[in-house]
């Protein structure tokens, strides 16, 4: 797996939270170019851990040990954090405009094995993946309803029969 680094201001502290839940997102940018540009911007105030661009490559902006800015007003079931999953996720976005772009199949392919890597690190099980509109329900509706919910689990699968669901 390819990835580049793109450091972006925008992170914090964790504040001794570790991860325990992956955000898996749409960018809703027309390229990933602009993307990774408005992400750079400190006055975006909005970052992701990871983007799975549309050709495959992973571009990194924020270290897993810090507080990405991804998901905004957020809550999960046991989430130690109220109003925000931030401190205790990993944000992976998926390069994609919205509704009228299909996802690439080289995006779930990479994509699993970047999710698969960071369930492993920090002992993550399956059912702590979730998407932005589930820990942002009636603000966020990515990755949107195209999203391939089920290859990116059997494309996870290929990883490791032994993980933790």
């Amino acid at each position: 797996m390819e990835i580049h680094d793109f450091p972006s201001p925008n992170h914090s502290s964790r504040r001794g939270h570790k991860p325990e839940l992956i955000v898996v997102h749409g960018d809703a940018g027309k390229s990933d170019e602009g993307t990774i540009s408005w992400l750079q911007l400190e006055k975006s105030k909005v970052s992701y851990h990871f983007l799975v661009g549309r050709d495959g490559v992973v571009y990194a902006f924020v270290s897993e040990e810090q507080k990405a800015w991804h998901a905004g007003v957020s809550d999960w079931p046991n989430c130690q954090v109220a109003n925000s999953v931030n401190p205790t996720s990993i944000g992976v976005a998926f390069a994609n405009s919205g509704p009228g772009e299909p996802f690439e199949p080289i995006q779930y392919k990479v994509g699993a094995e970047l999710i698969h890597a960071i369930m492993v690190r920090w002992d993550i099980p399956l059912h702590r993946i979730r998407g932005h509109h589930e820990v942002s329900p009636g603000r966020k509706t990515d990755p949107w309803d195209h999203f391939e919910w089920d290859e990116l689990w059997r494309q996870i699968g290929r990883y490791s029969r032994s993980l933790k669901t």
